[in-house]
Protein backbone atom coordinates (compact mmCIF):
# COMPACT_ATOMS: atom_id res chain seq x y z
CA UNK A 1 0.00 0.00 0.00
CA UNK A 2 1.50 3.51 -0.87
CA UNK A 3 1.31 5.99 2.15
CA UNK A 4 1.04 9.36 1.36
CA UNK A 5 4.15 11.24 1.27
CA UNK A 6 3.95 14.78 2.85
CA UNK A 7 5.58 17.62 1.30
CA UNK A 8 8.30 18.29 3.70
CA UNK A 9 9.53 14.81 2.71
CA UNK A 10 9.48 15.29 -0.70
CA UNK A 11 12.88 16.36 -2.60
CA UNK A 12 13.13 19.84 -4.06
CA UNK A 13 12.39 18.70 -7.89
CA UNK A 14 9.22 16.68 -6.63
CA UNK A 15 8.11 19.80 -4.61
CA UNK A 16 8.85 22.13 -7.70
CA UNK A 17 6.77 20.01 -9.79
CA UNK A 18 4.16 19.64 -7.29
CA UNK A 19 4.09 23.59 -7.14
CA UNK A 20 4.07 23.78 -10.99
CA UNK A 21 0.99 22.38 -10.69
CA UNK A 22 -0.73 24.61 -8.71
CA UNK A 23 -0.18 22.85 -5.28
CA UNK A 24 0.17 25.60 -2.62
CA UNK A 25 1.10 23.16 0.29
CA UNK A 26 4.28 22.38 -2.23
CA UNK A 27 4.86 26.18 -2.46
CA UNK A 28 4.64 27.27 0.58
CA UNK A 29 7.29 24.00 1.64
CA UNK A 30 10.04 25.26 -1.08
CA UNK A 31 9.03 28.95 0.67
CA UNK A 32 9.96 27.62 4.20
CA UNK A 33 13.24 25.07 3.16
CA UNK A 34 14.79 28.30 1.29
CA UNK A 35 13.86 31.83 3.03
CA UNK A 36 15.94 31.37 5.89
CA UNK A 37 18.86 30.50 3.79
CA UNK A 38 18.11 33.38 1.10
CA UNK A 39 17.63 35.95 3.92
CA UNK A 40 21.19 34.72 5.20
CA UNK A 41 22.57 35.55 1.73
CA UNK A 42 21.08 38.69 1.37
CA UNK A 43 22.52 39.87 4.58
CA UNK A 44 25.60 39.70 3.12
CA UNK A 45 24.96 42.19 0.30
CA UNK A 46 23.18 44.69 2.21
CA UNK A 47 22.20 45.26 5.82
CA UNK A 48 18.79 46.99 4.93
CA UNK A 49 16.46 43.85 6.17
CA UNK A 50 13.54 45.30 4.26
CA UNK A 51 15.33 45.02 0.84
CA UNK A 52 16.35 41.78 1.90
CA UNK A 53 12.64 41.05 2.51
CA UNK A 54 11.29 42.86 -0.55
CA UNK A 55 13.42 40.96 -2.70
CA UNK A 56 12.36 37.01 -0.95
CA UNK A 57 8.80 38.05 -1.42
CA UNK A 58 9.25 39.12 -5.12
CA UNK A 59 11.00 35.77 -5.96
CA UNK A 60 8.46 33.91 -4.41
CA UNK A 61 5.48 35.75 -5.67
CA UNK A 62 6.63 35.79 -9.11
CA UNK A 63 7.58 32.21 -8.88
CA UNK A 64 4.32 31.61 -8.26
CA UNK A 65 2.50 34.12 -11.03
CA UNK A 66 4.76 32.24 -13.59
CA UNK A 67 4.30 28.67 -12.78
CA UNK A 68 2.69 27.49 -14.89
CA UNK A 69 5.71 29.10 -17.58
CA UNK A 70 8.86 28.51 -15.48
CA UNK A 71 11.06 25.58 -16.29
CA UNK A 72 12.24 22.66 -14.30
CA UNK A 73 15.70 23.52 -13.11
CA UNK A 74 18.23 20.99 -12.59
CA UNK A 75 19.05 22.28 -9.06
CA UNK A 76 16.03 24.30 -7.49
CA UNK A 77 18.32 25.77 -4.82
CA UNK A 78 20.47 27.28 -7.05
CA UNK A 79 18.16 28.53 -9.69
CA UNK A 80 16.75 30.37 -6.44
CA UNK A 81 19.97 31.67 -5.14
CA UNK A 82 20.74 32.87 -8.64
CA UNK A 83 17.40 34.69 -9.24
CA UNK A 84 17.37 36.10 -5.73
CA UNK A 85 21.09 37.32 -6.70
CA UNK A 86 19.94 39.38 -9.65
CA UNK A 87 17.08 40.62 -7.69
CA UNK A 88 19.42 41.88 -4.69
CA UNK A 89 21.83 43.38 -7.08
CA UNK A 90 18.88 44.91 -9.28
CA UNK A 91 17.73 46.61 -6.17
CA UNK A 92 20.99 47.84 -4.66
CA UNK A 93 22.11 49.21 -7.69
CA UNK A 94 19.23 50.33 -9.86
CA UNK A 95 21.25 50.10 -12.76
CA UNK A 96 19.52 50.44 -15.94
CA UNK A 97 18.53 48.15 -18.09
CA UNK A 98 21.52 47.84 -20.66
CA UNK A 99 23.82 47.46 -17.72
CA UNK A 100 25.17 44.56 -16.99
CA UNK A 101 24.88 44.42 -13.42
CA UNK A 102 26.78 40.84 -13.35
CA UNK A 103 30.24 42.31 -14.46
CA UNK A 104 30.32 44.89 -11.35
CA UNK A 105 32.87 44.43 -9.07
CA UNK A 106 31.97 47.18 -6.97
CA UNK A 107 29.52 45.21 -4.57
CA UNK A 108 29.80 44.49 -1.01
CA UNK A 109 29.76 41.07 0.85
CA UNK A 110 30.57 41.15 4.14
CA UNK A 111 31.73 37.78 5.86
CA UNK A 112 32.14 37.31 9.64
CA UNK A 113 34.37 34.84 11.78
CA UNK A 114 33.38 33.43 14.83
CA UNK A 115 36.26 31.97 16.74
CA UNK A 116 34.94 30.22 19.35
CA UNK A 117 36.61 29.48 22.64
CA UNK A 118 36.45 25.79 21.81
CA UNK A 119 38.69 26.05 19.26
CA UNK A 120 41.36 28.88 20.66
CA UNK A 121 42.08 29.58 24.10
CA UNK A 122 40.56 32.88 25.65
CA UNK A 123 44.25 34.86 25.46
CA UNK A 124 44.54 34.13 21.62
CA UNK A 125 41.35 34.35 21.00
CA UNK A 126 40.53 38.33 20.25
CA UNK A 127 44.17 38.65 18.47
CA UNK A 128 43.39 35.50 16.31
CA UNK A 129 40.01 36.82 15.34
CA UNK A 130 41.11 40.40 14.17
CA UNK A 131 44.33 38.57 12.26
CA UNK A 132 41.30 36.22 10.45
CA UNK A 133 38.95 39.03 9.63
CA UNK A 134 41.78 41.22 8.52
CA UNK A 135 42.67 39.25 5.71
CA UNK A 136 38.76 38.17 4.74
CA UNK A 137 38.87 41.54 4.32
CA UNK A 138 41.29 42.48 1.99
CA UNK A 139 39.42 39.76 -0.56
CA UNK A 140 36.68 41.27 -3.11
CA UNK A 141 33.82 40.62 -2.84
CA UNK A 142 33.64 38.05 -5.35
CA UNK A 143 36.19 36.04 -3.34
CA UNK A 144 34.03 36.33 -0.49
CA UNK A 145 30.84 35.43 -1.96
CA UNK A 146 32.47 32.35 -3.78
CA UNK A 147 33.90 31.20 -0.42
CA UNK A 148 30.88 31.57 1.34
CA UNK A 149 28.96 29.64 -1.44
CA UNK A 150 31.42 26.77 -1.06
CA UNK A 151 31.58 26.16 2.58
CA UNK A 152 28.60 27.87 4.36
CA UNK A 153 26.06 26.29 1.49
CA UNK A 154 27.95 23.28 0.24
CA UNK A 155 27.84 24.37 -3.80
CA UNK A 156 30.20 22.58 -6.43
CA UNK A 157 31.99 24.46 -8.08
CA UNK A 158 29.37 24.48 -11.25
CA UNK A 159 27.04 25.30 -8.91
CA UNK A 160 28.49 28.52 -7.65
CA UNK A 161 29.27 29.71 -11.63
CA UNK A 162 25.79 29.10 -12.37
CA UNK A 163 24.35 31.19 -8.82
CA UNK A 164 27.12 34.14 -9.57
CA UNK A 165 26.71 33.89 -13.83
CA UNK A 166 30.74 33.36 -14.26
CA UNK A 167 32.40 30.09 -16.11
CA UNK A 168 33.22 27.51 -13.76
CA UNK A 169 36.98 27.92 -15.08
CA UNK A 170 36.20 31.66 -13.44
CA UNK A 171 34.93 30.20 -10.04
CA UNK A 172 38.17 28.01 -9.80
CA UNK A 173 40.17 31.05 -10.39
CA UNK A 174 38.56 33.10 -7.76
CA UNK A 175 38.65 30.17 -5.35
CA UNK A 176 42.68 29.28 -5.97
CA UNK A 177 43.63 33.33 -5.60
CA UNK A 178 41.71 33.94 -2.11
CA UNK A 179 43.23 30.73 -1.06
CA UNK A 180 46.42 31.83 -2.18
CA UNK A 181 46.33 35.17 -0.77
CA UNK A 182 45.44 33.61 2.61
CA UNK A 183 47.99 31.29 2.71
CA UNK A 184 49.90 34.24 2.46
CA UNK A 185 49.05 36.31 4.46
CA UNK A 186 48.43 33.94 7.95
CA UNK A 187 50.80 31.68 10.13
CA UNK A 188 50.31 28.29 9.68
CA UNK A 189 48.62 27.82 12.75
CA UNK A 190 46.09 30.71 11.55
CA UNK A 191 45.33 28.83 8.18
CA UNK A 192 44.77 25.56 9.85
CA UNK A 193 42.41 27.31 12.32
CA UNK A 194 40.52 29.33 9.08
CA UNK A 195 39.77 26.16 7.46
CA UNK A 196 38.72 24.42 10.53
CA UNK A 197 36.32 28.02 10.95
CA UNK A 198 34.74 27.11 7.14
CA UNK A 199 34.75 23.19 7.25
CA UNK A 200 32.43 24.06 10.74
CA UNK A 201 30.49 26.98 9.23
CA UNK A 202 31.43 29.16 11.93
CA UNK A 203 31.22 32.34 10.15
CA UNK A 204 27.54 34.05 9.18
Amino acid sequence: MQTHQHPHNKTATEQWNAFKDGNAEAFESLYQTYSAGLYNYGSKFTKDKDLIKECIQDLFVNLWTKRTSIGKPEHVKNYLYKSFRHSIFKKTFQLSKNESYEETESYSFQVVLNVEESLIDNERQSQVSEQLQQAIAKLTARQKEAIFLKFYEQLSYEEIAEVMGISVKAGYKIMARSLDYLRNNLSKDDLLLFYLILHLKLFN
